[in-house]
């Protein structure tokens, strides 16, 4: 009995964080002119806009990252049983409820999309240091040129977020003509700016990042949250992936993983607690800063403790894959009945892993494909996942079939961030991997097919009634 009331009251207190967590998020994103530098803030020197992008001012704002949206993927479900404490969660909060039933709106017209405002929040932190880095004072610790590329890549990580969210998928056909969001390029408050076509913001974006290549000197910065040269060529090896241009996918790729390409073998990890993974894992560094296996880190986060689908845990060698045996788990004592993530954190960004694969998947779908070095890209990620006695290589042969399994790899590899909805979304331009979305909550079963609207998140009401010159999304 006494068990029974502990926990009772513990799914009480995590409910009411998380009430208060999404609170505090709504609260801190109603406007980004609440972070215009005033008085005696306002930065004069490349310095001071060095440390709005490092540890200063910004940092809170410049690293946003997409919350919740680790739901809007099929991959993932909600707790089915009762007792389970996060079971309230998705009943209770509306728009977790609107994203797994990929509702028309997913937040009311008198509520802040916490993404939309978040990520356009961090964008004006980038064009701000942008708009004043050339006429600022020389600095000490920081060096202008580097200071400029990291905003240039924060900027493109932002639309990269932004344009998928709530743009169209990029389609060579189509692109000039399908509708992205707001492109702004400038610090200016005040000005309202129409939606953009897809290919617009993807050449803007291209652009940002090859400034920033050419500008950037430091391959791999100490800490994840500031981009290095090699952060700049993996951010673009993805533009182009999403692109459906592999030979460049292929070429940024490999650069950036000159820089830095070395993953953690899980079979060198072990569980403090053996079975119960909440209380975390030997040789695994949880802080995102300082992480080894991540390369570009966006580590302000909110989540939610949504299950792995039945299709997911298809798709997943529960004996063998140490991403699943190490990291995911129930912890019955505090109430979480069902296998969730833990200890490797929820984050925006890229990993080194995630370069590896779209190098293996970009080798195989190039124009000159070269099979042989796509296995040896997929190889080198499966064995630092799967238990050494157990593990036996690949060498497939057959494209498309290297292709799919690459694909599957991504999957298992992106786990509980919102790229496996993004990954999906890229997928279905192509016919060949186009995948529709489908998934039963409480009997009722819900589906995305590959052409619904819904694959782009309306434009937030709020923001469509202030700004005439916005068209929403088709519902």
């Amino acid at each position: 009995m006494k068990t029974r009331i502990n926990t009772r009251h513990l799914m009480g207190s995590l409910f009411l964080l998380c009430l208060i967590s999404v609170s505090t998020v709504l609260t801190s994103c109603d406007d980004y002119v609440d972070i215009v530098p005033k008085g005696n803030t306002i930065p004069q020197t490349v310095d001071d806009l060095g440390e709005m992008l490092s540890n200063g001012s910004g940092l809170s704002d410049l690293n946003f990252n997409i919350m919740f949206l680790d739901v809007m993927s099929d991959d993932y479900t909600a707790p089915k049983d009762p007792q389970n404490v996060y079971y309230m969660v998705f009943q209770m909060l509306p728009f977790v409820k609107n994203q797994m039933e990929w509702a028309d709106y997913i937040w009311a017209a008198s509520e802040d999309d916490m993404n939309w405002n978040g990520l356009y929040k961090s964008n004006y932190v980038c064009n701000y240091v942008l708009d004043h880095i050339a006429d600022a004072k020389e600095g000490i610790s920081f060096k202008r040129d580097e200071v400029k590329g990291q905003a240039l890549v924060h900027r493109a990580m932002n639309y990269f977020l932004l344009g998928n969210l709530y743009g169209k998928q990029y389609k060579v056909t189509s692109a000039d003509k399908d509708l992205s969001v707001p492109l702004v390029l400038e610090s200016n408050i005040n000005k309202q700016y129409p939606r953009a076509t897809v290919k617009e913001v993807y050449d803007q974006m291209i652009a940002d990042l090859t400034e920033a290549v050419s500008l950037l000197k430091t391959p791999v910065t100490k800490f994840n949250n500031i981009p290095g040269l090699a952060a700049a060529y993996a951010i673009r090896a993805r533009y182009y992936l999403w692109m459906q241009d592999y030979d460049n996918a292929y070429a940024d790729a490999s650069k950036a993983l000159t820089m830095k390409s070395e993953i953690l073998d899980y079979n060198t990890l072990s569980p403090i607690m053996p079975g119960i993974p909440a209380y975390g894992v030997n040789g695994y560094d949880s802080n995102l800063q300082t992480n080894p296996e991540i390369l570009y880190s966006r580590f302000l986060t909110e989540t939610l403790g949504s299950v792995f689908s039945d299709k997911m845990q298809a798709i997943i060698d529960k004996e063998n894959d140490l991403r699943y045996k190490i990291f995911i788990g129930d912890f019955a004592m505090s109430g979480i009945t069902e296998p969730m993530i833990w200890t490797r954190k929820h984050h925006s960004g890229i990993d080194v892993a995630e370069v590896w694969l779209i190098k293996a998947e970009a080798a195989a779908r190039k124009s000159s494909p070269n099979l042989s070095e796509a296995n040896q890209a997929l190889e080198y990620v499966r064995k630092h996942r799967y238990a050494a006695a157990a593990y036996q290589p690949y060498n497939i042969s057959d494209r498309k079939q290297l292709v799919e399994e690459i694909l599957r790899e991504r999957r298992r590899e992106i786990m509980y961030t919102e790229m496996n909805f993004l990954d999906n979304k890229r997928q279905n331009a192509d016919p060949s991997t186009a995948r529709p979305m489908e998934r039963t909550i409480e009997g009722k079963m819900y589906t995305m097919p590959v052409d619904d609207p819904h694959w782009q998140l309306a434009i937030p009401l709020n923001v469509m009634a202030l700004n005439p010159l916005l068209v929403q999304n088709e519902r």
